[in-house]
């Protein structure tokens, strides 16, 4: 298999997976959502967010040996991909402890003392703390193995275990409704139950499966290779605390100054946004181990043409999604929610523009961190990204209503955006014409005639399934068509023509020929 063929292969299993797990995971945060009632559901989102806080340097070391991983796997060297994995995973067995030993009495302080939270809920949102870590535990120990994966693009065995973990997650949220006690405490221990079960059959399937996941005890602790994961990881450190600032740090911002209920609106819109991210992400993990194997097997203008396309191709996929959801954002959670929170409809629209725009530029988030020269990067967008947060308590200070959080977003992922394209250029020598006519260009033209498309419908009918069914239709056939005519050029419509009738021809003879 080529590799466009693999990436082709990779993107729609998770692109299945991800619309299938999308669909399961809107019906039932319902579920959730009438359960726990809005100030219970902002509540679990805000503990979620102090968790996050409390990890997010283990993610930074897991991007830092997911990288190292590929790159090796691309130099050819099975034995030095073992070394990456048992000096990575050596990592991730002592960092979750002291990350945890650190966070706990500084989560339960800001629980108790620092976070608006009713009296009589404060004991039982201790506990989802204590009980989410556990869940973060298991989640940094296992995170090499997962890399791993990623790495070698076993992209479609990720993909059915989301399957797996949304079907699970989808029951217990049915379940959770007729179950009676403390639903909070209960969803948390559910949640929990279910992502420790994901994360520790993965890993057994890793061990399994790679021989370069054999765990080798003399292999830990290498120095050297601590030296380059550190290293690597310390640039990214700023990088990351940024998006954790930006995105985690929101709703406790909120919280503060408007109670759980308006965390129940921003959980909402993350919601959304974190269901169009699992669309990205399907064009995201089949490119990214791509690119890097690229830069590893020193093809650099071959990995410059993939980062490009990974722009493009993410920014179509998530249209498909986000255009008919921003037009119709109030009657699909009307439809979807019954009660639905204030300011969730404008918040999910301000979060859905700002990831279409984050992902303009995502190829090069991915391209630069291959090549492995990151800290004039990172420093510079770690920065941008940090001043979200002050951003958005400058909005709310001066009076704006709870959306201004959104329009801090949307200003400052612009600016990243620009940040990317001029670290593309000058550590990489992206081309900003190339970036503009292959990329902005045609999917602003997209998006253009799919919201003119999406919008018809709304000329003629009122609010109802029907309006919603032919806003939805008409911006997938518009972007498709569209995408088709204009984003796509030559070489890239003859390819996808090539491999759609070599993908029925397969069919055809495995499953279909008569015997």
């Amino acid at each position: 298999m080529t590799p466009s063929q693999r990436i082709a292969l990779n993107t729609i299993a998770t692109y299945t997976r991800s619309v299938f797990s999308a669909a399961l995971g809107l019906f039932s945060m319902r579920w959730v959502l009438g359960a726990l009632g809005q100030s219970d559901f902002g509540l679990f989102s805000v503990v979620g967010s102090i968790i996050t806080f409390i990890v997010f340097l283990n993610g930074i070391m897991a991007g830092s040996a997911a990288r190292h991983f590929a790159y090796s796997i691309g130099e050819g060297d099975a034995d030095k991909v073992n070394q990456w994995f048992n000096a990575a995973f050596s990592i991730h067995l002592i960092l979750p402890i002291i990350l945890i030993f650190v966070g706990w009495p500084i989560g339960e302080y800001c629980i108790a003392h620092v976070l608006t939270i009713p009296l009589d809920r404060i004991a039982t949102s201790l506990w989802v703390f204590r009980i989410s870590l556990l869940s973060a535990f298991f989640s940094m120990v296992t995170i090499p193995f997962s890399a791993m994966f990623t790495a070698k693009q076993h992209i479609t065995t990720l993909a059915v275990w989301g399957t797996l973990q949304s079907v699970l997650s989808f029951i217990f949220a049915f379940l959770l409704t007729r179950m009676s006690g403390d639903r909070l405490l209960l969803y948390a221990i559910g949640i929990v139950t279910i992502t420790i079960f994901m994360q520790v059959g993965l890993s057994v399937q890793a061990i399994i499966v790679f021989r370069e996941c054999r765990i080798r005890r003399a292999q830990w602790f290498d120095l050297e290779r601590f030296k380059q994961i550190f290293s690597f990881a310390g640039w990214s450190f700023i990088g990351v605390f940024g998006t954790i600032l930006r995105n985690q740090g929101s709703p406790l911002l909120l919280n503060i100054f408007f109670g759980p209920k308006v965390n129940a609106a921003f959980g909402i819109a993350n919601t959304i946004t974190a269901q169009a991210m699992t669309l990205s992400s399907a064009m995201t993990g089949a490119f990214s181990p791509e690119i890097t194997v690229s830069e590893g097997r020193g093809e650099r203008n071959k990995m410059l043409e993939i980062a490009l396309r990974m722009c493009k191709f993410s920014t179509l996929l998530v249209m498909l999604l986000a255009i008919p959801l921003i037009v119709e954002v109030d009657y699909v959670l009307k439809l979807w929610l019954h009660d639905v929170p204030p300011y969730a409809g404008t918040l999910c629209q301000l979060m859905l523009i700002m990831f279409l725009i984050d992902q303009l530029t995502v190829g090069y988030m991915s391209a630069v961190n291959a090549q492995g020269k990151i800290a004039a990067y990172q420093a510079t967008l770690g920065t941008i990204l940090v001043l979200t947060l002050p951003l958005a308590w400058l909005f709310l200070k001066v009076g704006y209503p709870p959306t201004g959080v959104g329009f801090a977003f949307i200003i400052n992922i612009f600016l990243v955006s620009l940040g990317r394209v001029f670290w593309g250029r000058h550590l990489l020598g992206m081309r900003v014409q190339k970036w503009l006519t292959q990329v902005v260009i045609p999917c602003t033209a997209v998006g253009v005639i799919s919201t003119l498309a999406a919008l018809t419908p709304l000329w003629w009918l009122s609010s109802s399934f029907t309006r919603f069914f032919l806003v939805t239709v008409a911006s997938a056939i518009a972007t498709i068509l569209a995408g088709w005519f204009i984003a796509l050029n030559a070489s890239e419509r003859s390819f996808f023509a090539k491999n759609t009738a070599n993908m029925k021809k397969h069919f055809w003879l495995r499953y279909a020929k008569p015997a």
